[in-house]
């Protein structure tokens, strides 16, 4: 009979539907400037860390007299032979409009706050001549620039003003660029039909454009220059170091507002957690990159939370020089392996009643821990200040259950409050539970705008004390939520379904095999 039950165990759970496992991040990407790529092998590198996607940097026309010498065709081979995707990140509104223009015809270019026009940056969006001008130029460097991906990235002047002419000032910054990526794109197409072309929500244009439509193909691409690298993004109190006053939670709210006039499905992150060059404000010679992989690791779970797939980072000033300096590589293998590794579940089931919340659950697993980041939305948190790990009972929490077997006969019990209280507990089937059992767990949690973050690591060598990590590196795990609405009644939410009338997550059918 118990051989029967073992059988019948494992059936049930190859049956029951799992998670996705596949790689989550469609785009693992770097983005560096000519003299990087001239003077260290990026695509050698770039391909042990897992990185799929090499931009280029920093304007038009390096970039072209890069790929036409010897050092760039090498550059391009290298990554073909690697298979990573080359495509090209640029300021390029100084060379989609040349400047020299202006004598021809100022009102193609900018009017400042005193009613002048000069052509110091940017463009007037509002003189035809200008947009047709841009655009055509963008067409043409498109057809020499074509991106392995479809994938342009035409900016315009690198947080310099923009046009304050009677109509152009009733536009946002962001507004005034998406006019100009709107007519870019149009004539991009001509070139290349699959193009799409990035809207850049960067420093004065992070705010979203309201009275502009995107264009079907304009892409968002979110670049949080002023927030802060020594804490997370969902540390959302922490303000950018450098005298700007803007916290990590401004950055988000943007992001999210943002997300509400681009598809999440093809917009990516521009991030600078390997940017030497930002780090040593962009001054010669560069310090030594602070790399942070717990921050690192903790935004791209909360950027997966937003459903984005595509993320790169700028590396910018680790050339020759800096690897003489500072050899290790380690940061960027590590960035590579976070984003090669990681997997996600967005959204978690209600089955009785059909609900399914916007949770996400993220897993990393590093050389030594396994984590689990879990980022709920709920406008109504519930928890307390009682110290007793049983006064989780009442409260909104985040759980894992991990078993050394298919049937339950030992597992074990991580509820996580969102202040990071624990009640952790060992289990065997059905509902015996030893409360005086407490884990080797390192949890860090928060209450965040509009819900919490819970984050919990575990030792490999410990999971494996415990007969839960295999040898094949699986875990037979279970992710849930509960939900306290109101006193006394909490909703349950789980990965996958336990096929249990009433809810109930301590049966072999709520787990699921995570490799």
């Amino acid at each position: 009979m118990r051989h029967t039950f073992l059988i019948l165990s494992i059936i049930l759970l190859s049956c029951t539907p799992k998670p996705q496992e596949a790689e989550y991040w469609q785009m693992r990407g770097l983005v560096l400037s000519t003299k990087e790529l001239a003077e260290v092998d990026w695509p050698a590198l770039a391909a042990r860390s897992g990185i799929n996607t090499i931009g280029t940097h920093i304007t038009p026309s390096e970039v072209l007299a890069f790929l036409e010498s010897p050092e760039g065709r090498r550059f391009t081979k290298d990554c073909r032979r690697y298979g990573i995707t080359v495509e090209h990140q640029l300021h390029a509104m100084a060379e989609l409009l040349p400047r020299e223009l202006f004598a021809e015809d100022s009102t193609m270019f900018r009017m400042d706050g005193n009613g002048r026009r000069t052509p110091d940056a940017n463009l007037c969006v509002h003189s035809a001549k200008a947009l047709d001008i841009v655009a055509r130029n963008a067409a043409a460097l498109a057809k020499k620039l074509k991106p392995g991906n479809h994938r342009y990235y035409f900016w315009l002047d690198d947080n310099l003003p923009v046009c304050a002419c009677p109509l152009c000032r009733e536009y946002l910054p962001s507004e005034q660029a998406l006019i100009a990526e709107n007519a870019m794109l149009r004539e991009i197409r001509k070139v290349d039909p699959r193009a799409k072309l990035a809207h850049l929500a960067y420093s004065s244009f992070l705010e979203p454009p309201r009275k502009v439509a995107p264009d079907e193909g304009i892409f968002l691409e979110f670049a949080p220059i002023y927030r802060s690298w020594d804490a997370p993004l969902y540390h959302e109190d922490v303000l950018c170091p450098r005298g700007y006053p803007v916290s990590n939670g401004d950055n988000l709210r943007a992001l999210e507002a943002n997300l509400e006039v681009f598809p999440a499905e093809d917009a990516m992150v521009l991030e600078y957690w390997l940017d030497a060059s930002l780090f040593s404000r962009w001054k010669r010679p560069s310090v030594e990159l602070p790399w942070r992989e717990d921050v690192c690791r903790s935004d791209l779970a909360t950027y997966a939370s937003y459903g984005l797939r595509n993320v790169t980072s700028f590396a910018v000033y680790m050339d020759a020089e800096y690897f003489s300096r500072f050899p290790s590589t380690a940061p960027v293998e590590e960035y590579g392996r976070l984003l090669g590794g990681q997997k996600n579940i967005r959204g978690l089931h209600e089955w009785w009643q059909g609900l399914v919340d916007s949770t996400s659950v993220s897993i990393f697993r590093d050389s030594s821990q396994i984590h689990f980041i879990f980022d709920v939305r709920d406008s109504t948190p519930v928890f307390n200040d009682d110290p007793d790990e049983m006064s989780v009972n009442p409260c909104d929490r985040a759980e894992v259950f991990i078993s050394c077997d298919p049937q339950m006969q030992r597992y074990y019990c991580f509820e996580i409050d969102p202040q990071g209280k624990t009640m952790d507990y060992s289990c065997s089937f059905y509902r015996k539970y030893d409360y005086a059992w407490s884990g080797e767990q390192n949890v860090q949690a928060r209450p965040v705008e509009g819900g919490y973050h819970v984050e919990a690591a575990f030792s490999c060598d410990y999971l494996r004390r415990l007969g839960l990590l295999q040898e094949d590196g699986s875990l037979l795990i279970g992710f849930y939520r509960g939900d306290a609405v109101r006193p006394g009644e909490i909703t349950w939410y789980s990965a996958v379904n336990p096929g249990t009338p009433e809810p109930d997550f301590h049966v072999p059918e709520s787990l699921f095999i995570l490799k």
